[in-house]
């Protein structure tokens, strides 16, 4: 076992962390409204879906959820919980299905946020119109598809670079 594959959940938990704090801080800075905001950690999230799943990808999952879920305003586990439900069915989907590609994977990930946006909304104290939560999802789910699509690339990148001499051999 490489020092890369060991501290492999360390590095997606300081990943998550960093695109949490590029959504707080730099997208209300642009003007981008808040109902518009991208998740950038469902990237995260079905790009480890996407891997072979085993402990290393449970807990760098796990350390996504909740990392993600440090400054946001949702209600304590719902949010990590939501997003380990994402990651368990992309890692289903992903043996039933070829979601070995960019544009599918982005679709899932948009998809995911969309329902998680509209449990969440509905989740809400003072709960807003249902068309409103579902509009609010719609874009959402739009950006965070659109933004989904360079992180995965990176990432594959990142994993064609790292992969052993040995093609026949797991990485993760």
């Amino acid at each position: 076992m490489s020092t890369l594959s060991l501290f492999f959940p360390l590095y997606f938990t300081l990943a998550a962390l960093f695109l949490t704090a590029i959504e707080t801080t730099l997208f209300p800075h642009l003007g981008v409204p808040s109902v518009c905001t991208p998740d950038l950690n469902l990237a995260l999230i079905t790009f480890l879906a996407s891997c072979s799943l085993g402990w290393r990808s449970f807990l760098a999952a796990l350390g996504v959820a909740f990392a993600s879920s440090l400054y946001s305003s949702s209600p304590g586990i719902i949010q990590p919980g939501i997003m380990l439900f994402i990651f368990f069915t992309g890692s289903r989907l992903n043996q039933t299905i070829f979601m070995n590609n960019i544009l599918p994977q982005a679709v899932f990930a948009g998809s995911g946020k969309l329902v998680m946006t509209v449990f969440l909304g509905l989740l809400a104290a003072p709960s807003p119109p249902f068309s409103t939560t579902v509009i609010g999802a719609f874009g959402c789910a739009l950006t965070t598809a659109l933004f989904t699509l360079p992180i995965l690339a990176y990432l594959n990148m990142l994993q064609e670079r790292f992969r052993p001499v040995n093609p026949d051999s797991i990485v993760l």
